[in-house]
């Protein structure tokens, strides 16, 4: 189904209605922040999955520039931030939550909510276990490995370059109740249908045709403009594998749980991604805001892949992307319980105690 050409605001007034609460007078009362880098596809699938929204609380702009959508899912109040348009990449990221921290003090736990690059799996022996279009990667620690690197920070040595940046790998709280999220998909007890559903009420987050799906070898560039969805590269050049409708028979997604590489360029080249991949743990999705949210333990990055990450990439599946990674997002916070987050201190105080007395 091809996406429709009308704007957001067109979109939304005409087949979608956001519910208004009552929410609450203090920024202190938020729990969740919700960090997204895309205001006309990661920020719009965040609003339209708010079970409600509310007016935003008070708070001292002359320190926060920042704007922000607040509401609820489940039991957790929701405050949701997006980079301003043209501003991508950790740095702008950093910049974006160091501020909300500050105005929103109790904030548990921090969801980085978007699309990604995926990086093909080399000669997977389960179609299932490879990487497809649409599918979901979650930033998730290996044996001894963060769960999320940063690409392009370290120090070249005689014969390699050593990566130095990372994000810890998520706390007990974000992993068990991970656990928990993909065991429900897999006994077919979660809301993702409903939520998908929710979303296809604005058309450009319709499904896209299996066959748009297309993995060319790495080594293989594109032929033609931005724009041309591979109309004028050559068939052969792709990767023998199972197609898509064969893969995802029922135009479902998949979870992946992996390190995710973080860095300050897009890459548009399958040769690079691949390097980038070995040299960062057999990383599954390349992306750019990562390392910049936040140093502590309480960061869950999803992303929904939208492109692999090569000369091929396109805008085709931005919005499927996108709209599955808030889809598994907010499953994931009707999942972890309110009250479970109760004995956990802010993160601006966490990052206080790190820092020592003054």
């Amino acid at each position: 189904m091809a996406e429709s050409s009308t704007s957001s605001s067109t979109e939304a007034s005409s087949s979608f209605k956001i519910v208004r609460g009552h929410g609450t007078s203090e920024c202190a009362d938020y729990n969740v922040a919700w960090i997204c880098a895309l205001r006309d596809t990661e920020l719009l699938a965040a609003r339209v999955l708010l079970d409600e929204e509310h007016t935003t609380p008070p708070y001292n702009t002359e320190y926060d520039r920042n704007t922000y959508i607040c509401g609820k899912i489940g039991e957790h109040k929701v405050v949701v931030a997006c980079l301003p348009s043209g501003r991508s990449g950790n740095v702008n990221a950093g910049h974006l939550t160091g501020s909300l921290f500050h105005t929103f003090p109790n904030i548990k736990i921090t969801l980085l909510v978007g699309i990604g690059g995926g990086v093909p799996r080399q000669e997977p022996q389960d179609p299932l276990e490879d990487i497809y279009l649409g599918d979901v990667v979650i930033g998730w620690p290996g044996d001894g490995t963060p769960a999320v690197v940063q690409y392009d920070s370290g120090r070249w040595k005689v014969d390699r370059f050593e990566q130095r940046g990372s994000v810890d790998q998520p706390g007990w709280h974000l992993t068990q109740a991970l656990d928990i999220v993909i065991s429900n998909h897999e006994v077919g007890q979660t809301d993702f249908p409903k939520s998908i559903a929710r979303l296809q009420k604005i058309p450009k987050f319709a499904s896209r045709r299996p066959d748009e799906d297309k993995l060319f070898q790495a080594t293989y560039k594109h032929e033609g403009d931005y724009y041309s969805e591979c109309r004028n590269c050559i068939p052969t050049n792709l990767v023998k594998r199972p197609g898509r409708a064969k893969a995802r028979p029922d135009g479902s997604f998949k979870f992946h749980r992996g390190t995710i590489a973080s860095g300050g360029a897009v890459i548009q080249d399958g040769e690079i991604r691949d390097r980038l991949s070995r040299e960062c743990n057999n990383a599954r999705c390349l992306e750019m805001e990562a390392v910049g949210v936040n140093d502590n333990s309480r960061c869950l990055v999803i992303r929904g892949l939208a492109d692999y990450a090569d000369s091929h990439k396109n805008d085709i599946w931005k919005y499927v992307a996108a709209r599955n990674a808030a889809a598994f997002a907010k499953e994931f916070l009707l999942t972890i319980k309110g009250s479970g987050l109760g004995e956990l201190r802010g993160i601006v105080p966490d990052q206080r105690s790190k820092l020592g007395p003054k």
